[in-house]
């Protein structure tokens, strides 16, 4: 008699073998993910205030009044500073677009630009 076929027995072994290593490769797949996305949100975070110092450079001159200001990622997108293409946080999925501010401060005699909500050298939050 030949025997061409695998045992349901084989069969079972194989599929918990595969189980096992599912479960030790699962939790360090999810934070090489996690850790790729913060990369990407901060890389992004980057770019935009990027767009808002050349926002700045273009906007803001030595006759304009020295106040704080703010900007939105809205903003630079219409001014054509920052692509015009959908903006979201990687890890909440939210729409950047909609709810974030850069503000832009004057200090020691130079702009310092920095998200809403972050703190400078222990100045006041920045705030809608």
């Amino acid at each position: 008699m030949k025997k061409n076929a695998f045992t349901l027995i084989e069969l079972i072994a194989v599929i918990v073998i595969l189980g096992f290593i599912l479960v030790i490769i699962m939790p360090t797949l999810t934070d090489t993910l996690n850790r790729t996305k913060d990369k990407l949100n901060n890389t992004q975070k980057n770019q935009i205030l990027s767009a808002a110092r050349n926002w700045g450079m273009e906007n803001l001159n030595d006759n304009t009044n020295k106040t704080d200001r703010k900007i939105t990622v809205k903003d630079l997108q219409d001014s054509g500073f920052l692509d015009d293409k959908e903006v979201k946080d990687l890890k909440n999925k939210t729409n950047l677009q909609d709810n974030t501010t850069i503000c832009i401060k004057y200090k020691d005699n130079q702009y310092v630009y920095y998200y809403e909500g972050d703190t400078i050298e222990g100045d006041k939050k920045c705030t809608k």
